[in-house]
């Protein structure tokens, strides 16, 4: 470890350091930091300013007379070592760090007791090994350190005078070891022998005469927090004892001390009268005080369960409350020292309750008793009361909920009956209002039998009400079953473009009927299949589409979207479905009541809106069932927005093949500029080449530049309603400038039935309702591309299905008015109607028939001397072939999941509701009927 010396003398003849210069940022440290060789004598390389502040030096000072720390260290050569001594260990044990605390040398006043940590680190420069240390300055922590060890000391003298004026016995042992380590006096004297022959020997040898510990040794019970009581008798002395044991610490000894008395003292028999009061006071539920009477705040005594009663522990009692009564509520404490003193004057006890506030700031409510006893009834001759207490904060608290609870349940009782009311009245109205259409329109055509248009109008305006009073009807049967749990969600495949395209069906006539302007977009939706419960998903949007329509003043704007938002649960997709208005809006403080049954904001603009207030409910708790979400936001006269978001399981779907599609040029025209950026992500995804437009006329400049560019777009997408020129203008001119060749498709989100044929004559080739799903695009653009555009619109109009013409069915209705309803319906679509008045004739018919005379039997439930369940049944037991395969299609105003589970139960293929959709009727037994 040696090196050449690295300091030299200046032509002065005085030293200076040959060493390198401090490193900036150790200057800048408060701690004394330097840097030193690993040679003998620790050559010093550098030192930054806090260590030259710790020794009293100069910087030059130092340099001057320290080379290294040998020198430096000259008063202290035993320090010197330690710090060799460490570093060779380190060194050794391949560890580069040293901890040490020494003394450093200071230039006036003697040393510093310090930290020393140091790092033993390669250093480049120097081509081995340096030690860079840094010193704390701990003398303050040291100085502290000495005075707690002699007063630590001293306590400890203190102690051991106690014990050895200790009335009863007393040791110590350890309780590793089991050696005793003191005596006093009277402990010698019971055991028979002077302290200095007992200590240093086991504790069970000298007191139980064993040879080993004993069996009932209660070591693992102490602490050193408070005495452990027992009693013990001790054959080889022929005594008993009252013990307290305590883990104490004694002269670097974790200890056992051990005070006792035996039967033959007094105290031993003051100990038992106090074990029976104390046994006396724990028996009772509570806590016992005596206070001062002459200040009325100082607890003088305190007993049984006090200390747990008021939240304190003995230490932050006697501490920290310097045994007052401050933890009495400040609210209660004038009214409690009122009653106490009512004790006094009385000479009767009193009671009262009042609160205390425990250390971590409970409060507890108490039930409180008094009795005052003077200062010459006193043993000590210092007046008190003497006060019992119990925890009564449950019981009162629980009086306190059933209180509320009784208030509560009885507001909502009286919420609930003002509820109804209201309810049964609107109900009243809104079922009044199309009963007396439907009953006036009747009388009205009976009147006019000879004028068919006047007929024809009265009859639109019964199917309307009708219809109107079915949804009523309907709401009132979805709440009546949500409210008994008992509605079931049916998990299907659904295709979301055709449930959005029979949701627009309803309710388009609603818009156009108040000339509103309607707004639909379906934003990245990649998965249009997905499972749910079609009925009730359809439900949720028509019933917010129907609000947002009546809340909306006419030439209002309503507005749907429909977006899917990237799910990362494998084979899921979540959904949000936005309804938005520009209506009349909410009040912030009737928005949390909104779903809530029967509930109908207070405003005098919607009294003579029909409604049961039922239908948001409904919404909330279908969209809950599914797991879903919705929310609300709405401004006063401005609007309101619904977001429903649910995530649904999706379909497994084969992947689609576009690449006919691939490079061909779309050209978008419509003045929503959502739609065109959405309908042109969906396109690019495809391989298409999508531009857009915002108007009719920026459409035409680019068609017409395509074409003289030879560059003809694939196709043209025209929106029908767009300001300045509407799609037909638009189209006209497309088709006057470019001629037939490029296919133009109208795109709207209204009825195109008035307008198709004018549309169609001025050249466009197919039509597509909003929202433009990705499906409904592609399905075009291939028959585009495999028909050509002259027979496009033959290929997506299709033809009527007459494959039912002829067909005969057996139709079971005990109604005869609804069975002469069904028939005239059926018969208008060519089919062959035979009819039974009951399950049991439905049975003897089909019975009777011929194999295959019957294509489909319609069953209704509930009739007479067989009902259709039961019918199904025991036609599907019959020994005929066709007895197992005719399709048997329930009729039944029960349409609720649990009626569906119960037809299928018994054979049936499928449930149609009543009132009966003849739509639905003909879907359905094309799809039953081969």
């Amino acid at each position: 470890m040696n090196i050449n010396k690295r300091n030299k003398q200046d032509k002065s003849g005085s030293w200076q350091a040959a060493g390198r210069e401090c490193p900036a940022g150790m200057d800048l440290l408060k701690a004394g930091v330097i840097c030193c060789l690993l040679d003998d004598s620790f050559t010093l390389l550098w030192g930054n300013s806090g260590f030259f502040r710790l020794t009293g030096y100069t910087r030059e000072h130092f340099y001057h007379l320290f080379p290294n720390l040998r020198e430096f260290f000259s008063q202290f050569p035993d320090d010197f070592a330690a710090i060799r001594h460490e570093t060779a260990q380190a060194v050794n044990a391949g560890s580069s760090d040293i901890d040490i605390t020494i003394r450093l040398p200071r230039q006036s006043d003697g040393f510093f007791w310090v930290r020393l940590l140091g790092t033993i680190t390669a250093d480049s420069v120097e081509g081995g090994p340096v030690l860079q240390m840094e010193f704390a300055n701990i003398s303050a922590l040291t100085a502290e350190k000495e005075e707690m060890n002699r007063l630590f000391q001293q306590q400890h003298h203190c102690f051991r005078s106690v014990l050895d004026t200790y009335e009863g016995n007393a040791y110590v042992c350890d309780i590793s070891t089991y050696e005793l380590l003191y005596l006093n006096q009277t402990s010698c004297q019971v055991l028979g022998m002077p302290a200095w022959k007992a200590v240093g020997r086991k504790c069970y040898e000298i007191i139980q005469g064993r040879t080993s510990p004993c069996p009932f040794c209660t070591n693992d019970k102490l602490c050193t927090e408070e005495f452990y009581n027992w009693e013990f008798h001790n054959p080889t002395l022929g005594r008993t004892f009252l013990i307290r044991d305590l883990e104490v610490s004694w002269e670097g000894h974790r200890a056992r001390l051990e005070l006792s008395h035996d039967t033959f003292s007094a105290e031993y028999r003051l100990a038992k009268k106090d074990q029976e009061r104390d046994a006396l006071i724990s028996s009772v539920h509570g806590g016992f005080a005596r206070v001062d009477a002459r200040d009325m705040r100082t607890v003088l005594w305190y007993g049984g369960g006090f200390l747990s009663l008021i939240g304190y522990t003995k230490n932050e009692f006697e501490q920290e409350l310097h045994s007052q009564c401050t933890y009495v509520h400040p609210d209660d404490i004038v009214q409690i020292t009122n009653i106490m003193e009512q004790s006094r004057t009385t000479g009767r006890p009193t009671a009262a309750e009042g609160r205390v506030v425990t250390y971590h700031g409970d409060i507890k409510i108490l039930a409180l008793s008094f009795s005052f006893v003077s200062a010459q009834d006193s043993w000590d001759g210092v007046p008190s009361y003497y006060s019992v207490g119990l925890d009564v904060t449950r019981e009162r608290m629980e009086q306190v909920r059933q209180k509320q609870v009784l208030e509560d349940a009885c507001k909502t009782a009286q919420i609930a009956n003002d509820a109804k009311t209201n309810f049964l009245s609107s109900m009243s109205h809104d079922i009044r209002t199309p009963m007396n259409a439907i009953i006036g329109m009747s009388v009205i055509a009976q009147a006019n039998l000879n004028s068919p248009d006047k007929i024809q109008d009265c009859l639109a305006k019964i199917n309307t009400a009708s219809r109107h009073l079915l949804n009523l009807i309907n709401e009132v049967l979805d709440m009546s079953k949500i409210e008994s749990g008992k509605i079931d969600l049916i998990s299907e495949e659904v295709f979301l473009p055709d449930l959005i395209e029979d949701v627009m069906d309803v309710f388009r006539p609603l818009v156009e009927e108040k000339h509103q302007t309607l707004r639909v977009n379906a934003n990245r939706v990649r998965h249009e299949k997905v499972i749910t419960d079609r009925g009730r998903l359809q439900q949720v949007l028509v019933n917010l589409l129907s609000n947002a329509t009546k809340y909306t003043p006419d030439g209002g704007i309503i507005g749907l979207r429909i977006q899917e938002i990237p799910c990362f649960a494998k084979g899921k997709g979540q959904y949000s479905f936005v309804v938005t208005d520009s209506g009349i809006g909410m009040q912030e403080d009737f928005i949390p009541h909104v779903f809530e049954p029967f509930s109908r904001a207070d405003d005098a603009r919607i009294n003579n809106i029909q409604g049961t207030g039922l239908g948001m409910a409904i919404t909330q708790n279908i969209v809950r069932m599914m797991n879903g979400t919705i929310e609300v936001k709405s401004t006063p006269g401005k609007g309101s927005q619904f977001v429903v978001a649910v995530t649904f399981d999706l379909c497994r779907e084969t992947e689609a093949d576009y690449t006919e599609l691939a490079g061909l040029p779309v050209l978008v025209a419509d003045d929503d500029r959502i739609i065109c950026e959405s309908v042109t992500e969906i396109l690019n995804e495809l391989g298409m080449q999508c531009s857009w437009v915002l108007s009719g006329r920026e459409a035409v400049d680019r068609v017409a530049a395509a074409h003289e560019a030879a560059e003809d777009f694939f196709a043209v997408i025209l929106d029908w309603i767009m300001p300045d020129m509407d799609g037909l203008e638009t189209l006209k001119l497309i088709r006057k400038t470019v001629g037939m060749d490029t296919p133009i498709i109208i795109v709207s989100a209204y009825d195109f039935s008035e307008i198709e044929d004018k549309f169609r004559s001025a050249g466009a080739d197919a039509f597509i309702t909003k929202p433009l799903f990705k499906s409904k695009m592609v399905q075009t653009f291939h028959k585009f591309r495999r028909s050509g555009r002259s027979d496009s619109w033959d290929a997506l109009g299709g033809k009527p299905n007459n494959a039912l013409n002829g067909k005969k069915l057996l139709l079971a209705e005990d109604n005869e008015l609804n069975r002469e309803i069904a028939v005239e319906l059926l018969e208008t679509y060519g089919l062959l109607i035979d009819t039974a008045e009951n399950g049991l004739i439905a049975v003897n018919k089909f019975e009777a028939s011929a194999p295959g005379e019957y294509a489909c039997i319609l069953m209704d439930i509930q009739m007479p001397l067989m009902d259709g369940y039961k019918a199904t049944k025991t036609i599907r037991g019959l020994e005929r072939g066709d007895a197992h395969t005719i399709p048997i299609l329930a009729l039944t105003a029960n349409a609720f999941a649990s009626d569906i589970g119960k037809a299928h139960s018994a054979g049936m293929n499928d449930h149609i509701a009543k009132p009966i959709d003849i739509g639905i009727l003909m879907e359905t037994l094309e799809r039953w009927i081969r």
